[in-house]
């Protein structure tokens, strides 16, 4: 299975952000424990930061537990792209599996005047 896990609400899984966003929700719950996921970055301001994490949760999203984070910094363009990887054998403490399960990208940071175009997915078995 793979899920896109940075559509908006529009229905487009790239994303152009110029401030701190969410992914949507992806049920986690009847995946095994073998996962990959992968975040493009397509774009991002010269000089600038961004700040990218994995969260995970059993309750909404009442509260949640920290997964992957990844932290570009300086120029990316479109016709170079970075690509980030995070697997399963590096983060055994997602939960996967578990009843109620669910998972999100989030873009918890973003220097100011910065602009970070990505895209982003989860491939489970």
């Amino acid at each position: 299975m793979v899920v896109s896990i940075s559509r908006d609400s529009d229905g487009q899984d790239v994303i152009n952000a110029t401030g701190p966003a969410s992914g949507p929700i992806v049920d986690i719950s009847g995946l095994g424990p073998n996962w990959e996921i992968a975040l493009h970055i397509l774009y991002l301001t010269g000089g600038k930061r961004a700040l990218f994490c994995i969260q995970d949760s059993t309750d909404g999203f009442a509260t949640w537990y920290p997964g992957p984070t990844f932290n570009p910094f300086g120029e990316v363009q479109t016709n170079a792209p970075r690509k980030i990887i995070a697997r399963s054998s590096e983060f055994p403490s997602l939960r996967f599996g578990q009843p109620g399960a669910q998972l999100r990208l989030s873009l918890v940071a973003l220097d100011d005047g910065g602009m970070v175009r990505y895209t982003a997915f989860l491939k489970a078995e």
